[in-house]
């Protein structure tokens, strides 16, 4: 049974192993891919902008003579990016929490067309630190032919939001003027989240940082998804919640087969089994060694065959029990060593 367990310990530690060597590889691969994304993304960006200074320079240099760029290819979406530029890249690593939500009022403070006006947030994307903010940041993105056969739209031209870091936003809030006493709307600097132990009494917001007393902001309310119709074959709640078993003393919770079926009754990983299965694997186990020492018998010279017979001999007269005589003597040979142990100077002699 010590080798099933040993073996059994041995193939945790080798798949806790195998584990973190995944976790680690999977991690490479991540930011592989995220590094991969944002070089191909500033690669198109400089790529574009390349392209606009050589084309403007020799529009000034050639004047009526500069070629027409709006034709072959890029007749109908000249002037426009690809959508891969406008993409999100998720970071994969120290991820920052700009404490922005979807339905906050925000100001622009990034170097945008925008810059000082006032808009309200649409989506929010936590990884990528990028949100969308309505009428703000719009481009011009080609539509791939592929999307254009699958769509009903058959433009080939879209105008949409690019994604703004969440850095280049404020969040604008109306706060009381606490000289005046009316509601003016002050841009905040910095935001911090409410402490876990807050989110998890249901108090979960924003404070601005660095005020005393703080001063908490919610989160805007968000709309309820609308719940998927009903139908007669589904299952009624009250019927889910019905309680049909009860467990009880004298029997186990669930049937054997079902456990067996719950916790892989081959695997590896096993560290519970059955008293039946244990007493068959004991006596196999005994079986062997009686097999192994029968072995051995067999193979021993006469020699050998002489020595272990003294061997067991000697340990029968070891395993016998001292008799009272023999343990008086040992205490008189032991007091006449050391008189000090029974509180006599001296001890007569033993013959």
């Amino acid at each position: 049974m010590q080798k099933v367990i040993r073996a059994t310990e041995r193939a945790k530690t080798q798949a806790r192993r195998k584990n973190v060597m995944k976790r680690a590889r999977a991690d490479s691969e991540q930011r592989t891919l995220v590094r991969t994304q944002q070089n191909r993304r500033a690669k198109d960006r400089h790529s574009l902008i390349q392209a606009a200074r050589i084309a403007r320079r020799e529009d000034w240099l050639l004047g009526p003579l500069a070629p027409r760029r709006d034709l072959g290819s890029s007749t109908n979406t000249y002037g426009a990016i690809h959508p891969r530029i406008v993409q999100d890249v998720n970071k994969h690593e120290n991820i920052r929490d700009y404490c922005i939500a979807k339905g906050d009022r925000v100001v622009m403070v990034g170097e945008f067309p925008e810059k000082g006006l006032i808009g309200t947030v649409k989506s929010v994307a936590e990884r990528a630190e990028t949100c969308m903010v309505a009428g703000f940041n719009m481009v011009d993105v080609a539509t791939p032919k592929f999307m254009l056969e699958e769509s009903h739209n058959k433009n080939p031209v879209q105008t949409t939001e690019a994604p703004v870091p969440l850095s280049a936003v404020r969040l604008v809030y109306p706060l009381r003027d606490s000289e005046t006493g009316t509601l003016r709307d002050v841009i905040v600097k910095k935001l911090e989240r409410t402490p876990s132990y807050e989110r998890k009494q249901g108090l979960d917001g924003r404070y601005i940082a660095d005020t005393d007393p703080e001063i908490y902001i919610p989160f805007p309310k968000q709309e309820k998804e609308e719940e998927p119709p009903e139908h007669q074959i589904d299952t009624l709640r009250i019927e889910v919640e019905q309680k049909t078993w009860s467990p009880t003393l004298f029997g186990p919770p669930m049937p054997p087969s079902v456990i067996d079926e719950l916790r892989n009754k081959y695997s590896i990983f096993r560290d519970r089994h059955d008293e039946s299965w244990v007493r068959a694997r004991e006596k196999r186990a005994a079986e062997r060694a009686k097999a192994a020492i029968e072995k051995e018998e067999l193979m021993m010279t006469p020699l050998e065959e002489l020595k272990r017979l003294k061997k067991l001999e000697k340990s029968k007269t070891m395993e016998e029990p001292l008799n009272r005589e023999i343990l008086m003597g040992i205490g008189e040979l032991m007091a006449h060593n050391n008189p000090q142990l029974i509180g006599v100077k001296e001890v007569p002699s033993v013959d």
